[in-house]
């Protein structure tokens, strides 16, 4: 569509909005209705700015002939088509005279719509709805555009209007001024009104125009399936919407595409569908969670399923015999992971700045609806966690001690099997075989039991009873206790570097290990295996896994 056009169009929502408060949604609809040749109903309380407003609107049109009529319970025939002709009663011949009344206005804007009596109804209803206007013999096209009407309230369903309510496509809630702002802008008359330059307004050129690109957009495969869901959904909701209302209302849309500049029908575009289907003033209305569904499907952002599925094959990850090529082959993983993850989030906020940019296109939308971008920001907040969990990862692995990963899990595993109170307890008897970090003080080591349990709890009543032994022992000897008398002298001892610790939790692996370090003890050696079979029977990794996410 050209440019200009939009631009003008632009120009013109601009003035509506400087002239009115709270009021930009309806004037856009109202100004999009009539350029796809709908109608509008604004209800609201008296004094809202309905008529101001429709008045407004019509204002942005040329050269549209235009027609405003208050009615009222008594309104006659006569005021809203015309008299009847005198002559053409002498001819026998049954006629109005049209001209300046409502079936010869291109746009007419009708207050107080539902005060229509039955003999002003039956014609209306034809009018607006055919573009046709039977008067005896004749039916006469009408250049109608668009109506505007207004009411205080919608019709009582009981009341034989809803026909005529269910002609306007568009119904749009009008209520009192909320912010304070705005509020002392009306009632200190501090907005300017709105009159467009002749140059800026409409003509029947501009209108034919916009409804040529309009027959040219296309609604993409994706919006039709919402369409169907949407239409699914108010079924289930109880809300009416004929097959007329949605031919409509897809009318509505497509000049709303082609207007923004697009040749398909966009998400932004089915936001206006709100106001299409149910009762405005309904707060609870069951349409705009339908139609919040039907975009949260239309606009998904991409899936986070395969960074999900490549953070858990990490744990998998396992590259040669010895720790710190292991370490170097994770670190590696996370490196192609990071990148993974990087071009997500581009994936991600490229479609995201698509579906805003589009909102903000459009001339139709005020704002960008948080409904557009809601699913966008969970994804991101999915993504950041996946980055902080591998910030994480990446720092443990680089600081790795695997006794800290590895003997806690141990010490745990074992109360939970075995259960507190059955641990194999101090009977006198040395351990044969104390386990540490290389270079742990002797305060931390750990007593290993023949059965390979952990005696943390006992370490300090054993590591007293030996220390017995071996002053009892220098004693006997004759010997002086010194300093040098320690039980650590005593005991074998067996500090778990990393590159140990990785080869023990190896399955089927490290025998050759333990012969060599442990000198051919045998009660050590006993120890130690048992001990390894508890680590590799938990599943405790050689490795850490990925952390979880955070919540």
């Amino acid at each position: 569509m050209d440019e200009t056009l939009r631009h003008r169009l632009g120009e013109l929502l601009a003035g509506l909005d400087r002239a009115f408060v709270e009021r930009e949604t309806h004037a856009r609809m109202t100004l999009l209705s009539l350029l796809a040749g709908h109608h509008v109903l604004l209800l609201g309380p008296p004094g809202t700015a309905k008529s101001l407003l429709a008045r407004a609107v019509c204002r942005a049109f040329a050269d549209a002939t235009y027609f405003e009529y208050l009615l009222t319970r008594f309104t006659h025939p006569d005021e809203l088509f015309g008299p009847v002709s005198i002559p053409g009663l002498k001819d026998e011949d049954y006629r109005r005279l049209t001209e300046g009344f409502l079936p010869r206005a291109q746009i007419a804007f009708v207050d107080e719509i539902f005060k229509a009596n039955s003999a002003i109804l039956n014609s209306l209803l034809t009018l607006v709805n055919e573009r046709v206007f039977h008067h005896g013999r004749h039916r006469d096209p009408a250049p109608l555009v668009g109506l505007i009407g207004a009411s205080n309230e919608a019709p009582d369903p009981e009341g034989g209007l809803g026909a005529l309510y269910d002609r306007f496509l568009v119904r749009l809630d009008v209520p009192p001024i909320h912010d304070a702002d705005g509020f002392l802008a009306v009632c200190l008359g501090d907005l300017e009104g709105f009159d467009p330059p002749a140059a800026s307004r409409l003509t029947t050129a501009d209108i034919a125009a916009v409804r040529e690109a309009a027959s040219r957009v296309t609604v993409p495969a994706p919006v039709r399936e919402q369409l169907v869901s949407l239409r699914d959904g108010l079924r289930a909701a109880a809300v009416g919407a004929s097959d007329r209302r949605w031919r409509q209302a897809l009318e509505l849309v497509r000049v709303a595409a082609a207007t923004s500049g697009r040749d398909a029908v966009g998400p932004s575009d089915l936001l206006l569908l709100q106001h299409c289907f149910g009762d405005p003033s309904d707060s609870a209305s069951e349409v705009r969670p339908v139609i919040r569904r039907a975009l949260e499907a239309l606009v998904r952002p991409p899936s986070t399923t395969a960074i999900a599925r490549r953070w858990s094959e990490l744990a998998e990850t396992e590259a040669g015999p010895r720790f710190e090529g292991a370490v170097t082959a994770r670190l590696g993983a996370l490196d192609a992971f990071e990148v993974e993850l990087g071009a997500a989030a581009d994936a991600l906020d490229g479609q995201r700045d698509s579906v805003v940019a589009e909102a903000e296109a459009s001339p139709w939308v005020v704002g960008v609806p948080a409904r557009l971008v809601a699913g966008f920001v969970g994804a991101r907040r999915e993504l950041s966690r996946y980055a902080d969990a591998l910030a994480r990862y990446r720092t443990r692995l680089r600081s790795i001690d695997l006794y800290d990963e590895v003997i806690p899990r141990a010490r745990h595993a074992q109360l939970s099997s075995v259960g507190h109170g059955d641990m194999t307890r101090f009977d006198g008897r040395r351990p044969p075989l104390w386990i540490s970090r290389p270079g742990a003080p002797a305060e931390d080591w750990i007593p290993v039991s023949r059965d390979g349990l952990l005696l943390q709890e006992q370490r300090a009543a054993i590591a007293g009873t030996i220390h017995r032994e071996v002053v009892d022992r220098t004693l006997a000897a004759g010997e002086p206790v010194t300093a040098d008398v320690r039980w650590d002298r005593d005991v074998r001892h067996l500090g778990l570097d990393n590159e140990l610790l990785y080869h023990l939790l190896q399955p089927h692996g490290g025998d050759g290990v333990l012969e060599v370090d442990l000198g051919g003890d045998g009660d050590a050696e006993r120890a130690l295996r048992t001990l390894v079979e508890w680590l590799r029977g938990v599943g405790i990794r050689r490795l850490p896994a990925p952390p979880a996410l955070d919540d």
